[in-house]
């Protein structure tokens, strides 16, 4: 069950960072989810966003050298 918790937050996160959430899942989210679930998940999909978009750069920057 706790995982089904994180991987659902994870999700919900992922959907509000490209503007897709669904109004039924951000309703699911307010009424069952926990606070510190989205923050962790949110921090952590920050820092994965940009990781990404710094060894993008930096592979870009590889090749341009």
């Amino acid at each position: 069950m706790q995982m089904k918790i994180w991987m659902l937050a994870i999700w919900s996160v992922m959907a509000s960072f490209l503007g897709v959430q669904s109004n039924a899942n951000r309703e699911r989210d307010f009424e069952h989810g926990r606070f510190s679930v989205f923050i962790v998940a949110g921090l952590i999909m920050t820092l994965i966003f940009l990781l990404s978009v710094y060894g993008l750069v930096q592979l870009v920057m590889m090749y341009v050298n």
